[in-house]
């Protein structure tokens, strides 16, 4: 190789390099202080009915966002799935929010069906979450809101089962 070439070529590695290391590993953002209420968002059903998040005010909701083409979101819909009853029976409402197409979804859930309800997520939904700290509108994304509809917690990526228990337990059984 061209000596001349070796710097600049390897300034454009380093540069990239760094680059993606941010984009990779960059955690995401803090939850902005004045944290939007998304209690209002009514989205399509598998049916296409609109539902709207309020018809459970009075509720803690548990909200994840995911779809059927996400690794991550996959393989934490099983426990979701198992720990439901239990939190059903503590009045906690589960809700998913697919970001696909209603026929993607519709056959996923034909293969792994979920006891919760599932809305259809729009073209901007994840756009919404951007207040929450998911600057990269990344999947899968849960949120827990208490009774009252305020945010009392946001997890962004894979939820571990301890981890999601011991948060509903601290925010939900007092």
């Amino acid at each position: 190789m061209n000596r001349q070439l070796i710097f600049p070529v390897g300034a454009a590695l380093l540069a990239c390099a760094l680059l993606l290391t941010r984009v990779a590993f960059h955690p995401p953002s803090p939850p902005s202080k004045s944290t939007p209420s998304i209690n209002h968002l009514t989205l399509p059903d598998l049916t296409g009915k609109p539902q709207g998040l309020n018809q459970w005010s009075g509720h803690p909701l548990l909200i994840n966002f995911w779809a059927p083409w996400c690794t991550p979101c996959r393989e934490e819909l099983p426990m979701l799935v198992r720990i439901y009853p239990e939190w059903k029976e503590k009045q906690l409402q589960f809700v998913g929010i697919a970001m696909d197409s209603p026929e993607a979804v519709t056959t996923f859930l034909q293969a792994h069906p979920v006891p919760y309800p599932t809305l259809i997520g729009q073209d901007n939904t994840l756009t919404l979450t951007k207040p929450l700290g998911n600057a990269q509108q990344g999947l899968p994304m849960t949120v827990l809101m208490n009774s009252a509809g305020h945010i009392v917690w946001v997890k962004l990526g894979r939820l571990k089962e301890n981890e999601l228990t011991s948060m509903l337990a601290k925010t939900l059984v007092r």
